[in-house]
């Protein structure tokens, strides 16, 4: 399994639990093609689940609600932010 994969899979689970935790969706129906909308994630759901994820890594996401809304539209975008970001390579949280 490569790096990146490993990177991919703890952002995902930290995802998931938060989507979960945030929607009272089952974890194991989460995947990363799945549809925040369709998970029945709303905007502030969204800023929730994001600032969940802010806390658990320590850093600040910088986006609004409204652009946050228009930018992440799956669990997919999600990870590829916290790839973005270095999360669970720098360590933070994880």
């Amino acid at each position: 399994m490569s790096d990146d994969k490993i990177v991919d899979d703890k952002i995902f689970g930290v995802l998931r639990q938060a989507i979960a935790q945030q929607t009272g969706t089952d974890p194991e129906k989460i995947t990363l093609a799945s549809s925040l909308t369709e998970l029945g994630v709303k905007s502030l759901d969204l800023v929730e689940i994001i600032m969940s994820i802010e806390d658990h890594y320590d850093v600040s996401i910088p986006d609004n609600a409204v652009d946050a809304w228009d930018r992440y539209k799956t669990v997919a975008d999600l990870v590829q932010l916290g790839q973005e970001l270095g999360l669970a390579k720098g360590g933070h949280g994880a």
